[in-house]
């Protein structure tokens, strides 16, 4: 393929041999062994998974698109597992001790019939909400759910103290990971979140005046609840960024805006729960119907959210697809022209593509894609418009800026290593509105001629 605009081209693609061929092939063979050994690291990690107590269930990969994790898994190096463990080490034993402190506190209170009754019912009640929960679909996080369960933690927190809510909220964690045979590390974190999200509701809840007023009692649960949320989405969210390597401030802010709600509607439901016990526990009984109608809800909106990601995205590489790219594009350009701010376009080929499906077959050439795609991401905004044409949006970004951000592109997509064992070069066009005269409706076109001068940029 001929360079285009502003090309920044990559050396030739070259033939393979024979011998070639075979060391392809082994290098194939190597690469399914190894695959079989990722899910066993997997799961000695355990923190693939991992469940934010109020709902938040977050299986997290680098990026969206199974065929980027099967093409690139990202596999912890030691230094990133200790970097990990620095994280979970402090909250599990902090999660274990606070078990321990509360199982001694209630013991020692000698609990009533009843109150053994009421620690019982609630943490039967809360283990089946947590063993099956409602699909939630949270920006950037493969699959992700919300669980019931934090409704009757935080009430009985409110209702009996810190040391029962702590006691349920571990073991409500800690049986479902058995039952579901989860690996050990993953059960005592996830666990230990739970028990520390209990104490903090408990902790809030005291601070509230034990009375039956009904502002007194609204505080109590307003307090428990805000309590309970905060320090487990902190957890989760922030052994989630040491483990993918994602900014925790943006996936902080992610989790937030999509969980706000579902949580504002489990914190009035705790509400409920605490008025109705006081009066008479089978009074309870009527929160069935509020709890069903909050997880069809949750499920309507998880279905009309995912039908419209699917429809912009693109199966193969996980990127938005060529639709996404033109509703993205317009967005951009009303913005840059409403803030006077420089908005540039990259369009990347991958060069002679069709050698690489004519000589390694079709397989193959789609997990080169998925490389390509993934190391596109890096760069900014990706988007795959069909075969072998990507596009990379830059807001806020002239075209002296687009430069380095392009030759990086280049740099890791010639560095990388690819199955077929032959280099991957991409031509990648840059145009910058409104410089140079561009105007909205010319960006895509003047992206696809030669701008820059030849030779400004060549890497194999």
């Amino acid at each position: 393929m001929t360079p285009r605009t502003g090309a920044v081209d990559t050396a030739p693609t070259r033939a393979v041999s024979g011998e070639e061929s075979n060391a392809a092939l082994e290098a194939q063979a190597r690469l399914r062994r190894s695959r079989r050994r990722r899910p066993e690291l997997g799961r000695r990690l355990g923190l693939l998974r991992l469940r934010l107590d109020l709902g938040l269930s977050l299986l997290r990969g680098r990026h969206r698109g199974g065929a980027v994790a099967a093409a690139e898994p990202v596999v912890l190096a030691d230094e990133e597992s200790a970097h990990l463990r620095a994280l979970v080490a402090p909250v599990t034993l902090a999660g274990l001790g606070a078990v321990a402190a509360a199982t001694g506190s209630f013991t020692a209170s000698a609990p009533s019939a009843r109150a053994l009754g009421a620690t019982a019912m609630l943490l039967l009640i809360a283990i089946i909400a947590d063993a099956f929960p409602v699909p939630l679909e949270i920006e950037g996080i493969r699959s992700s759910s919300v669980s019931l369960a934090a409704v009757f933690i935080v009430g009985m927190a409110v209702l009996y103290g810190w040391a029962p809510a702590v006691v349920i909220a571990f073991l409500t964690r800690a049986i479902v990971e058995v039952v579901q045979d989860r690996p050990t590390i993953r059960l005592v974190y996830n666990s230990s979140v739970y028990a520390l999200g209990g104490l903090a509701a408990g902790a809030a809840a005291s601070l509230g005046d034990r009375t039956t007023a009904v502002g007194s009692l609204l505080l109590q649960v307003l307090l428990a609840a805000a309590a309970f949320y905060v320090v487990n989405l902190l957890l989760i969210a922030a052994v989630l960024a040491r483990s993918s390597g994602e900014p925790f401030i943006p996936l902080l802010r992610s989790s937030v805006a999509w969980t706000a709600v579902p949580f504002s509607i489990m914190a009035s439901v705790s509400l409920m729960l605490a008025v109705l016990w006081q009066r008479s526990p089978l009074l309870s009984a009527a929160l069935v119907g509020p709890l069903v109608a909050i997880a069809l809800y949750q499920r309507s909106v998880h279905s009309a959210l995912k039908a419209m990601r699917l429809a912009l995205t693109d199966p193969l590489t996980g990127l938005g697809n060529h639709r996404h790219f033109h509703e993205r594009l317009q967005r951009d350009l009303d913005r840059a022209q409403a803030d006077g701010r420089p908005l540039t376009l990259c369009l990347v080929d991958i060069d002679d593509f069709k050698q690489v499906n004519d000589r390694h077959g079709h397989p193959v050439g789609d997990r080169v894609l998925a490389q390509v795609a993934g190391r596109l991401r890096q760069g900014g905004e990706s988007f795959r418009l069909g075969g072998d044409e990507f596009a990379v949006l830059l807001p806020g970004r002239d075209d002296g800026e687009a430069i380095p951000v392009a030759e990086a592109v280049l740099q890791r997509i010639g560095s990388a290593e690819y199955e077929h064992r032959a280099p991957v070069s991409v031509s990648i066009g840059i145009a910058t509105y409104p410089q140079h005269g561009v105007e909205r409706s010319e960006l895509v076109r003047v992206a696809e001629r030669p701008r820059l001068p030849a030779g400004r940029r060549r890497a194999a």
